[in-house]
C-alpha cells in the first residue's frame, strides 16, 4: 500500500497513522478485498475495472466511484485498468499500482504546484493521462499522410490489410476520448455537491481538452476514409486499364480469328492452298489487317 499526502508538496510514504489531511491512497486488488472485509470501503461502491474496456465515473452520495481503461499510445494499444474511489478528503486507487504511481510521480514533477486538495488532484491526474496524446494524434496524422502519399504513387501492396489496421485504431481511441468526455461532464455536473466552482471549471477545461481530441480524431476518420476512397479510385483506374489493354487486343485479333477460319475450311476449291506463295500472302494479309486496325484505334483516340 502507497499514501501520498497532499500538501505544499505530494508526499510519498507507507504509513499515515493520526494524518488527517487529504489524501491518495494506491492498494493492490488483495488488500481492497480485505479493506471491504474489513468494512472499511462499502462493496456496493467497489469498482468493476477487471475486465472493463470502458472509462466512466458513477457518483453517489458520499463517493464518486469509477474504472479507467487507459490505452497505450501505440501500435499494441495495451490497456492499463484500475479503479478508483473519490470521497471528499481522499481518493483511493485500486489495481495498477506501479503504473498509477508513475502517473503521479510525473504530475508531482510537471503540474502539481502545492496547496491543492483531492479535487484539483484528480484533474491534474486526468490531464496527465492524456498529457501526451496530442503527439499521438500528429503521429496518427502523420501515418494517414504516408498512405495517401503510397496510393497517389500507386504502391497498393497490403493497403485494406493497413487501413483496417489503422481504422481499428481511430475507431478505439474515438470511443476512448468520448469515454472522457462523458467522465468529465459527470464531474461537472457535481451532483453530490462535493466541488467548489473553480473545481468544477477545471473538471470543464479537461472536458473541453478531451473533445478537441475526439474530434481530432473524427477528422483523421473522415481523411481515412478519403484515402480508402482514392485507393479504391487507384484501384479501378488500374483494373480499366487492363480492361482496355484487353480489349484493344481483343479487337485487333478479331480479323486473324475471322481469316484463320476461314482458310481451315479446308475446301477442295480453294487454289489459295496450292499457291506457292499462298503462306506469305496469308501472313502478310494479317500484317496488314492488325496495322489497319491499329491506325483505326489510334485515329478513335483508343490507343
Amino acid at each position: 500500500m502507497i499514501f501520498y499526502k497532499i500538501e505544499q508538496d505530494l508526499t510519498q510514504c507507507m504509513k499515515v497513522d493520526g494524518y488527517t489531511g487529504d489524501l491518495v491512497s494506491l492498494v493492490s486488488e488483495k488488500e481492497f478485498k480485505q479493506m471491504i472485509k474489513n468494512e472499511i470501503i462499502d462493496e456496493n461502491i467497489a469498482p468493476k475495472y477487471k475486465n472493463a474496456k470502458c472509462c466512466k465515473a458513477s457518483v453517489r452520495r458520499d463517493s464518486i466511484s469509477g474504472v479507467m481503461s487507459v490505452i497505450s499510445k501505440d501500435k499494441k494499444m495495451e490497456r492499463t485498468n484500475f479503479g478508483f474511489i473519490f470521497r471528499k478528503n481522499d481518493i483511493l486507487f485500486i489495481n495498477a499500482e506501479e503504473k498509477v504511481a508513475s502517473w503521479i510521480n510525473k504530475m508531482n514533477k510537471d503540474k502539481f504546484h502545492g496547496s491543492f486538495n483531492t479535487a484539483r488532484f484528480l484533474y491534474d491526474f486526468l490531464e496527465t493521462i492524456i498529457d501526451k496524446d496530442l503527439r499521438y494524434v500528429e503521429e496518427l496524422s502523420d501515418r494517414a499522410i504516408k498512405m495517401e502519399s503510397a496510393v497517389i504513387k500507386g504502391i497498393l501492396d497490403n493497403f485494406n490489410e493497413r487501413m483496417g489496421m489503422y481504422r481499428k485504431e481511430l475507431i478505439t481511441f474515438y470511443r476512448y476520448y468520448t469515454q472522457l468526455v462523458d467522465m468529465g461532464q459527470e464531474l461537472q455536473e457535481n451532483e453530490n455537491s462535493f466541488f467548489d466552482d473553480e473545481s468544477i471549471a477545471l473538471f470543464e477545461k479537461f472536458t473541453i481538452r478531451a473533445e478537441k481530441l475526439r474530434e481530432e480524431i473524427r477528422l483523421l476518420m473522415d481523411i481515412s476514409a478519403e484515402v480508402r476512397d482514392a485507393y479504391r479510385g487507384k484501384l479501378d483506374s488500374k483494373q480499366n486499364r487492363n480492361m482496355n489493354m484487353l480489349t484493344i487486343i481483343t479487337t485487333l485479333c478479331m480479323p486473324l480469328t475471322i481469316t484463320c477460319a476461314w482458310y481451315g475450311m479446308n475446301f477442295e476449291n480453294m487454289p489459295e492452298l496450292s499457291w506457292e506463295h499462298g503462306y506469305l500472302a496469308f501472313f502478310g494479309l494479317n500484317i496488314f489487317l492488325i496495322l489497319l486496325g491499329v491506325l483505326f484505334l489510334k485515329k478513335k483516340k483508343i490507343m
